[in-house]
Parts: C-alpha cells; sequence; structure tokens
C-alpha cells in the first residue's frame, strides 16, 4: 500500500485505515456521511493510496439512486489506485450505516503489498465489499468499472427488461423507482451474472475466511 498524503492525522493511534471504491473517495461525500457525528473539523484525514491485488468493478445490484454502483474484487498481479480515509470508532460505525449493500472487511496489508508503505499504516486496512456479489459473465471476469452507459448498455445486452433501454440518464431514473430496481437487481442474480468478490476476507466479526 503506498501512501501520498493529501492529509495526515497528527495521531492515527486508535483510527482505522478505511480505503475507497467508488464515491467514499470524495471528500466531501465522507463529510456529508459522517455529518451527523461531526464535531467541527474539516473532515477525517484522507490520503492516496495503492494496493495490489484489488481491482474494482460494479455491484451485482442498482443503488437506491438508480445507477450500478462500484465494488472491489480480488484481481491478482491488478494494482488499485485510490483515496482512504483514517476514521475513529464512531466515524467507522457511522459511515457503516451508510453502506446497507456492502459488508465491511480487513485486509492485510501484507496480502496486498504497494508500492511503498508510509509509516503508521498498520496491520490491515479495509473496505467495503459488496453483499450482492460483482458484475461479470458466467465463468468470466468480473467487468471493470465504467461509465454507467457502458453498464447499462452490458446489462441491457443480457437482461430482457425495458427499464435498461434508452438514454442512461432516463435509464437510471427509471431504476430509481424501488420496484424497478429490486427487480433488475433480481435479474441479475436469475441471470447467472454475479460472483462473488473472491477476497481474502478477514472479517473482525467472523475471523478469516476463504478466497
Amino acid at each position: 500500500m503506498d501512501g501520498d498524503l493529501l492529509t495526515r492525522p497528527r495521531d492515527i493511534e486508535g483510527r482505522d485505515l478505511v480505503v475507497a471504491v467508488g464515491s467514499n473517495a470524495s471528500p466531501e461525500v465522507m463529510r456529508t456521511k459522517l455529518a451527523r457525528i461531526a464535531t467541527g473539523d474539516p473532515g477525517p484525514p484522507m490520503a492516496r493510496v495503492t494496493v495490489s491485488h484489488v481491482a474494482v468493478g460494479h455491484s451485482a445490484h442498482v443503488s437506491a439512486r438508480g445507477y450500478i454502483p462500484a465494488a472491489p474484487y480480488h484481481s491478482p498481479g491488478a494494482v488499485l489506485h485510490s483515496v482512504g480515509a483514517w476514521l475513529t470508532p464512531a466515524e467507522v460505525s457511522m459511515l457503516d450505516h451508510t453502506e446497507p449493500n456492502y459488508r465491511r472487511v480487513e485486509l492485510a496489508v501484507g496480502d496486498h503489498p504497494g508500492i511503498d508503505h508510509p509509516s503508521g499504516i498498520g496491520a490491515t486496512f479495509s473496505v467495503y465489499v459488496s453483499l450482492h456479489g460483482v458484475l461479470a459473465d458466467p465463468d468470466a471476469e468480473p467487468v471493470p468499472l465504467g461509465a454507467q452507459r457502458e453498464i447499462v448498455d452490458w446489462l441491457g445486452s443480457r437482461i430482457c427488461d425495458n427499464a435498461l433501454h434508452g438514454p442512461t440518464a432516463e435509464a437510471c431514473h427509471r431504476l430509481a423507482d424501488p420496484r424497478v430496481g429490486a427487480r433488475v437487481s433480481a435479474s441479475m442474480r436469475s441471470a447467472g451474472l454475479s460472483r462473488p468478490a473472491g477476497l481474502p476476507i478477514h472479517d473482525p466479526e467472523t475471523g478469516p475466511a476463504p478466497r
């Protein structure tokens, strides 16, 4: 894991490093999600990070806002350039509540080495793994993260649902209807388009699990 620091906490003791794969890489998004427990500071310390053997695709579900969100998966040899945040336990708990379709899991830095190791990273970091798996054709690698137009078109060529047709903005507007989003999410699974993330998960609550 490599860190080109944007900001650095004076004391990282008691903080957990959470690496983003989607909108959580935005300081503004993080401040908004953590606003209920904000103490007047500018938001959590955040840093550029590089993680090996992790790539980003799309979660096999439709978000409440009608888009197909990002999700990480294990990819040997891949290099992920993203942003991480050092969070207090209260901030971690609050962030968990904003991610109902994901599970926060710990990964060992030793299993995901980077170009450099800034001091203070610690032995583990966390990512949010989709509970729905990641999108992929059966027996194929996951679809890499791309524009919504690309992934909606990809789904439209595999799922027979009128909600996926037409301009992307209109399709996402239709998918934001909870009934339509749930229907398309179910179709992803029934069409065999979901596969596990395959990360070497170490869940703080359940312990290590195989790849």
